[in-house]
């Protein structure tokens, strides 16, 4: 063997004259190989201007001096070129994108630089990497900042996330002790969400930006800080009428007899449905009555008004056993939970779905009531649930004149026939007044 097997270092023979020659090369090659750097390896031809010592990597395909020496080191030296072929595992430093590379047997890498880490499997930075997550980070601080302009950057900073569909997740996963407590992001649709949780496994969404008019919801409602009370949110809506009646009446609760009943219409014996249910609250509530000849008492909606003797119930089956000669109370019958004013319950959810497009537990109204008597002052009274102490409302003057008064109203008794919440009302006569002939409560807008 006349030359060493890794970097091709000339041995100097037995009984060879002039081994001084041998030595030397040995040392030229060393000098360039070992701790190899060179200026770039992006040139297929000699440079034009070159110094003494000067490293090349040939880049493919090489032409003139450099033909046939594809990837090979050239080295310049005393006003010539030498060239070596790399060898597998070799390092190489290049200044000129200052990077360090390394041969394959084949071809030239990037191992540092600017470039590297391209398409790499998995990637753990403190911790280990596995298949589920390719890349894996355990650190205490992480920075992300832009570069700057004069860095070759222009100062701004994106971080973009993609996900394939809209169907599919793109969330931020907040955990504690490897249980999630928060997610925000696009999840399984294209809204932007941010849902909590108290266990990691039931989750409630508390926030959603819709991605088409960016309206943001607030499915769980907001809360006042100071008291920890959930704040309704006031939502102006179109005026409708939840109850109104025209005809001379006295006060609830009132009495009726039942003529016939058949399917979900009722029949009275006296032409007073105008006293129960009104026109103008079609399509906007439903007004419970009481079959107060039951023991015990049985309830029924009313919705609509047929004629003047004839309405109809929101369920045949709540008056299917009412018969000839009943009596019909409206107001409830004390006691009936919390209404102990006797107030008469009022599901106002076909006002919802028609005006604002959704039926939903509503905690409140804004409402303007009238009412107007024929010789003496006559109140319209609206609660929450008809406890003792909730009513509020508005009264005729004391020669019965109209008046009129708006006043917000809350609301929490769920309604047992949709999902919004009740009101209570009810009409009272006062200091010899004999009738109340127009009242009515008009929404003007929705607490929600």
């Amino acid at each position: 063997m006349s030359e060493t097997v890794h970097l091709a270092l000339p041995y100097i023979a037995a009984a060879q004259a002039q081994k001084h020659v041998t030595h030397n090369e040995a040392l030229r090659i060393l000098d360039a190989l070992v701790m190899l750097a060179v200026k770039d390896r992006d040139l297929s031809a000699p440079p034009g201007a070159l110094e003494d010592g000067d490293r090349y990597l040939v880049k493919p395909t090489g032409t003139g001096a450099f033909a046939g020496k594809d990837d090979q080191i050239a080295h310049y030296r005393d006003g010539a070129w030498s060239f070596h072929a790399p060898k597998a595992g070799w390092l190489c430093y290049v200044a000129d994108e200052d990077a360090v590379i390394a041969f394959d047997g084949a071809q030239w890498n990037l191992l540092l630089g600017e470039n590297l880490y391209q398409n790499i499997a998995q990637l753990g930075v403190g911790t280990t990497a596995d298949a589920t997550n390719p890349f894996s980070a355990k650190l205490n601080k992480a920075l992300w900042t832009a570069r700057y302009d004069g860095e070759g950057g222009d100062g701004d900073l994106r971080y973009t996330l993609n996900k394939q569909a809209a169907a599919n997740v793109l969330s931020l996963l907040l955990q504690s002790d490897w249980s999630g407590r928060a997610e925000i992001g696009l999840l399984g649709n294209d809204d932007l969400s941010v849902k909590v949780s108290a266990d990691g496994t039931n989750w409630k969404e508390a926030l959603v930006a819709d991605r088409s008019t960016g309206r943001v919801q607030f499915p769980q409602g907001i809360v006042h800080p100071a008291t920890g009370l959930e704040a309704p949110l006031y939502v102006p809506a179109p005026a409708a009428d939840i109850w109104r009646l025209e005809a001379s009446r006295g006060g609830t609760p009132r009495t009726y007899t039942i003529d016939s009943v058949s399917g979900a219409n009722v029949t009275l014996t006296t032409a007073s449905v105008a006293q129960i249910f009104g026109p103008y609250m079609r399509n906007h509530s439903a007004v419970r009555i009481w079959n107060i000849s039951k023991d015990p008492a049985q309830s029924a909606w009313v919705d609509w008004d047929h004629s003047t003797t004839q309405f109809r119930v929101t369920n045949a089956a709540d008056v299917a056993g009412w018969t000839n000669g009943e009596t019909i109370r409206l107001g409830d019958p004390d006691p009936t939970g919390d209404n102990t004013l006797q107030m008469v319950a009022v599901d106002i959810s076909g006002y919802l779905q028609n005006s604002l497009g959704a039926v939903f537990p509503q905690k409140g109204l804004l409402l303007s009531l009238y009412v107007s008597s024929s010789d003496g002052p006559a109140t319209l009274n609206f609660s929450p649930s008809g406890a003792i102490g909730t009513a509020a409302g508005g009264n005729a003057l004391s020669d019965g004149v109209r008046n009129q008064i708006s006043m917000p109203i809350p609301s929490s008794v769920p309604s047992p026939i949709s999902n919004s919440n009740l009101f209570f009302v009810r009409e009272q006569l006062q200091f010899g007044a004999t009738d109340i002939t127009t009242a009515f409560a008009r929404v003007l807008g929705v607490y929600v």
